[in-house]
């Protein structure tokens, strides 16, 4: 890759593409200073436990479990055995979560960026929101209930959906009345126009769900929404069984470099700075070991900050290309992999809704720590609110649970506040309430945490 060619890749993704903000929502910006963890460590930091293992599913939302892994953070606050298993599907992730494991089982660390993938359980890790809150409640299908805690949001942005070559000439002003003719003509030869995203009922599969009905077309009438596994999409899409895809940006990279399917909008442009990815596990595992868990979260905020420093982006993206390598041979062609992975970028200029600017990749930068002046990592509870919402909206959450009462017992906030005190984030630096406030999205519709039921009812007409 030619320094042009990774400049331009580092400034359509964004990744590390800005200096560190982090604000309450209810104080001013705070400049474009760098924070410097500076911790205080005594006696009583010392974990109880050395070891975890984390479930992660390769993508660049979850650079902040790598830096912190490879950069020694984890070790740096006591946690030396932190393993960092790599999983294929999120049903992986829940399905292992929901194994568990004991206190003295043997890691492997000798390679600070592998992910290891055998078969045994794990704490907890890189999930997907409701995901937590739906196992707490038993609502999948194992139906066992999992006690589990969400402790900190992995990032913002990162998100793009994409269209099919065959879909590409409609562009992206969709809208019901100029869709529905193209539908029926894809009906009538045989492949109608379908929808997919990697795993139902996830974060990808809200966000394009929302998309469409902003646009009048609607999911599982007008359209289906399909769960395709990724490594069957390609040719999937090649077959016309799929033709809208909702992605994270490494995969959605993966599809470009195919020549199958086009960039169409980034999920930042349809809600900017989103509540991302994030990190949960076992409640039991968290109530046992509190101070260990204080020392995973520090060790992951700090690779927050170092990963949205600008100084940093070319190291980075070079681990994220190593990890996510399937090569026998990382020591001797490091640059032949970063190459390969990083090679494209989303440059195809396709219309999104009317009065889209067309630069939704190089305006919606992922991010890991802060964006905006406001938290990324923060897990606001009037978030987990908005997806358990938009879960009852397709009939995805059974009537009898209480969702304030569910966000209650899963969302640990509090744990985020000590562990950014106990690194030396300002105080101003942390957020005062556990709610963002009013979320406008790109169609103009509101939502707001203290009258969920009102924005259930205007999305529902």
């Amino acid at each position: 890759m030619n320094s042009l060619s990774r400049r331009k890749f580092i400034e359509t993704f964004g990744i590390a593409a800005s200096t560190v903000l982090l604000n309450n929502c209810t104080s001013k910006p705070l400049g474009n200073s760098l924070l410097q963890p500076t911790p205080r460590t005594n006696i009583s930091d010392i974990p109880e436990i050395q070891s975890a293992r984390l479930g992660v599913i390769p993508s660049i939302e979850v650079a902040p479990l790598l830096v912190a892994k490879s950069k020694n953070l984890f070790a740096k606050y006591g946690m030396t055995d932190v393993e960092l298993v790599k999983c294929s599907s999120w049903s992986e992730i829940r399905d292992r979560t929901e194994i568990g494991t004991n206190s003295d089982t043997s890691l492997d660390t000798s390679l600070d960026t592998s992910l290891s993938t055998d078969n045994s359980g794990i704490d907890g890790g890189h999930f997907y929101s409701p995901l937590p809150e739906l196992m707490n409640e038993g609502i999948h299908p194992n139906q066992r209930k999992v006690a589990m805690y969400v402790l900190m949001r992995l990032h913002t942005h990162g998100g793009y959906i994409v269209v099919s070559k065959r879909l590409k000439p409609l562009g992206l002003q969709l809208n019901r009345a100029p869709f529905l003719p193209w539908q029926d003509v894809a009906k009538l030869f045989g492949s109608p126009m379908n929808c997919a995203i990697a795993e139902a009922g996830s974060n990808h599969d809200l966000w394009l769900r929302y998309w469409l009905t902003s646009m009048n077309i609607i999911p599982q009438k007008n359209i289906d929404v399909v769960a395709i596994p990724f490594e069957e999409m390609t040719s999937q899409i090649k077959k016309n069984k799929a033709d809208l895809l909702c992605l994270d940006s490494w995969r959605m990279l993966q599809l470009l470099e195919t020549n199958v399917a086009f960039p169409a909008i980034a999920t930042g442009e349809i809600w900017r700075n989103y509540p991302g990815e994030l990190l949960a596990m076992r409640a039991d595992w968290v109530d046992k070991h509190p101070v260990a868990t204080q020392a995973l979260i520090q060790g992951i905020m700090e690779a927050q900050i170092w990963c949205d420093n600008p100084a940093n982006a070319r190291e980075l993206n070079t681990l994220l290309s190593l990890s996510f390598s399937n090569s026998a041979n990382l020591a001797s062609e490091p640059i032949k992999i970063f190459s390969q992975l990083f090679k494209s970028s989303p440059q195809q200029k396709i219309g999104a809704l009317p009065n889209n600017q067309n630069n939704g990749f190089k305006k919606f930068p992922i991010k890991y720590w802060s964006n905006d002046g406001i938290s990324v990592s923060y897990p606001y509870k009037s978030h987990d609110l908005w997806f358990l919402t938009e879960y009852r909206r397709w009939g995805l959450l059974p009537s009898h649970i209480e969702i304030k009462e569910t966000i209650d017992a899963v969302n640990r906030e509090d744990l985020w506040k000590n562990a950014a005190k106990a690194i030396g984030i300002p105080d101003t630096n942390i957020p005062l309430s556990t709610s963002r406030g009013m979320e406008v999205f790109f169609n103009g519709s509101k939502f707001d945490p203290n009258h969920p039921e009102q924005y259930l009812s205007l999305q529902r007409k």
